[in-house]
């Protein structure tokens, strides 16, 4: 079994600090397991490249105008990221956070190689269908990296301290973001406040070292296990979302309330203490971080493809204009050194 690390912080800060500690200690506890891990913000892309060529992908053949191959002297290592992503049965996540979440580098990674065009919901349809004897499945082949099981863990380390929990608000809910597209079982996540200098962390080796060796541990105990036989490890609050493990709502009409996280429904309700909090519906078909919930989205986006696909031809003069309009851009460097290199082109 095999534990992929991704850093998204500053070169040897506390998130690779952290990352280090989890991944020796899941070693330390099943000395069977392998890791390895990346260095996010390391991690090159050629500017507004082509989506990769995967199976996985629900995004169909679009139009390759609006983006550009690399150039043969470019370095792209999205499918290197992504095989090691595929190939590992663990992910362990630690990052630093900016204005509230992690640094943008981690979406934009997921942006690149993950998201739909890696969605592995349809992989485990059609193995489901298979597996039903279906014979119009039979024959199909899928790759067992994309649904063999596999858990995660999560570990935002943020300066500011316990008073002000409002600072890192949505540094959990991102990083969910990377991990259900290939429907990994998220079984300990945590939020390490009061480190605000590079290498903080030792400081307070009880609270944030031992925290990190915890919940690689943790994720060691899991790494194999079946998505729903996975068990989550970490601290929740009271009335957290059962697919997620957050607590974040948005209102919906009436008293129904919804998981901004993974789209869970639920709705208010007065506990015996006299707490208002959700309680949560039950075997959810809408939950991104589920199966069915993958599924009802696949079959949306279908849905929406399909109805769109027969307008449009209708609008290809239309596209055209808008592609010719021409309003100045800002001036930057990396235009004017694009400029230059075309106009050197063409005088050769």
């Amino acid at each position: 079994m095999h534990i992929l690390g991704l850093c998204n912080g500053s070169i040897h800060g506390n998130s690779e600090i952290l990352l280090k500690a989890a991944l020796n200690a899941a070693v330390a506890s099943d000395p069977s397991i392998t890791v390895s891990w990346i260095h996010v913000p390391s991690v090159v892309v050629p500017r507004n490249p082509k989506p990769l060529k995967v199976d996985m992908s629900i995004i169909p053949e679009g139009d390759d105008q609006n983006h550009k191959p690399p150039r043969d002297f470019e370095i792209d290592d999205r499918r290197a990221v992504l095989n090691a992503v595929v190939d590992a049965d663990a992910l362990i996540i630690s990052t630093p956070v900016y204005s509230h979440q992690p640094p943008a580098t981690l979406k934009e990674l997921s942006d690149y190689i993950l998201g739909p065009y890696a969605d592995n919901s349809r992989s485990f349809r059609n193995l489901a269908r298979k597996d039903a004897g279906d014979p119009g499945f039979q024959d199909v082949q899928i790759d067992h990296r994309e649904v063999k099981p596999r858990v995660a863990g999560f570990i935002a380390v943020a300066g500011s301290n316990t008073p002000f929990p409002e600072q890192w608000t949505m540094a959990l809910p991102t990083m969910h973001l990377f991990t259900y597209p290939i429907h990994a079982r998220v079984v300990d996540q945590v939020v390490i406040p009061g480190c605000a200098n590079a290498g903080a962390v030792l400081t307070d080796p009880v609270r944030t070292i031992e925290r990190a060796k915890t919940l690689g541990q943790r994720v060691a105990s899991q790494i194999g296990k079946p998505y729903d036989e996975a068990k989550y490890l970490g601290e929740e609050q009271k009335g957290s979302c059962p697919y997620c493990h957050l607590l974040k709502i948005e209102f919906r009409d009436g008293n129904t309330v919804q998981c901004i996280v993974c789209g869970a429904l639920g709705h208010l309700s007065t506990g015996p203490d006299g707490e208002i909090r959700p309680t949560w519906e039950e075997d959810s078909n809408i939950s991104c971080v589920t199966l069915k919930g993958k599924w009802k989205h696949l079959d949306d986006i279908k849905v929406q493809l399909d109805s769109e696909r027969p307008q449009m031809g209708a609008i290809t003069k239309e596209r055209e204009h808008w592609r010719n309009v021409r309003i100045p851009l800002v001036d930057m460097p990396s235009i004017r050194s694009r400029l230059t290199a075309a106009l050197a082109k063409s005088r050769l």
